[in-house]
């Protein structure tokens, strides 16, 4: 199996550079096979959004340090700043779709639209869908718009393409796996759903469950209820969840030191945050450090 790739810093892709790195990038789309860049086999993070459309391949995708089987039909999706690389042990074919926040933002402009996508929460822990050789025959069209419209220079092209990265995504999500809670449990299932987003925005400025509890306009108590419910976690062990993601992602860049990793992340204590790193991840943030300084295998 080949190996990924674990560089001294992280490299970090403001834009695309499939679409020749231009700074007003806003989409692309690319096909995968012909390419002697890709796959990318060191780890490494975007500013936009990315979509592997992964039709034929066999190998592995490390993403925010967890492992995932490649194999033909995978789509995986990877939201800003989340860490990745990838391998296939054959030639790759697919398409890498590419679409910066704001664009996202003109598809889906409702932020209540947005947590509909649970394939795009950096805490959901499904990144991926395997599908079906039908499933996958049966949306592959869509791409083949995108990909006609987006080659084109014609008038509101990017109003098209955006109608059918509509269409594709919200085809994809009904396939998704929905949580027994969803359909159980809406409400709480819904009120999950938007603390991990404000999760997402505010893991360094609030401090406790009861900072964002007064956001979403409820009690601390009943947001643990619902968090407990629709998760089997607490509130407050989601919060820990994307803390202790960052400083993984931080820690594999070893251009800052422990030091500066457990300031920029808002601990007070160095001593307190290297004790809550090992406890959450069972070794120290120095083993973590040197472990992903190493080749995967």
């Amino acid at each position: 199996m080949k190996d990924i790739r674990f560089p001294d810093d992280t490299p970090n892709f403001e834009v695309s550079d499939f679409s020749g790195g231009h700074a007003e990038f806003v989409f692309d789309l690319v096909k995968l096979e012909g390419r002697n860049e890709i796959p990318r086999p060191f780890l490494h993070r975007h500013s936009y959004y990315h979509i592997l459309w992964m039709s034929n391949a066999q190998g592995n995708h490390v993403l925010d340090f967890d492992n995932y089987g490649i194999v033909p039909h995978s789509v995986f999706f990877i939201s800003p700043g989340q860490i990745h690389g990838w391998t296939s042990e054959i030639d790759a074919s697919g398409y890498a779709i590419n679409f910066s926040p704001e664009f996202f933002l003109q598809v889906f402009p409702r932020i209540e639209e947005l947590a509909e996508f649970p394939f795009f929460h950096i805490a959901n822990a499904d990144p991926v869908l395997y599908l079906t050789p039908q499933q996958h025959d049966e949306l592959f069209p869509l791409l083949k718009e995108i990909e006609k419209e987006n080659a084109g220079d014609q008038r509101w092209r990017y109003d098209i393409v955006r109608s059918f990265l509509q269409i594709l995504l919200t085809r994809l999500r009904r396939l998704h796996q929905p949580h027994d809670a969803e359909s159980v449990l809406p409400r709480s299932y819904s009120l999950t759903k938007r603390f991990k987003l404000l999760i997402e925005q505010h893991y360094l400025e609030f401090g406790s469950v009861q900072d964002y509890a007064a956001r979403l306009f409820v009690t601390d108590r009943k947001l643990n209820e619902a968090v407990k419910t629709t998760t089997g976690r607490t509130a407050t062990q989601l919060i820990h969840d994307r803390i202790l993601m960052e400083a993984k992602r931080l820690l594999a860049q070893s251009e800052l030191s422990i030091a500066e990793i457990s300031y920029r992340l808002n601990f007070d204590d160095f001593a307190y945050f290297c004790r809550f790193f090992k406890k959450n991840v069972q070794m120290t943030p120095g083993e973590f450090k040197k472990k992903f300084s190493a080749p995967l295998s």
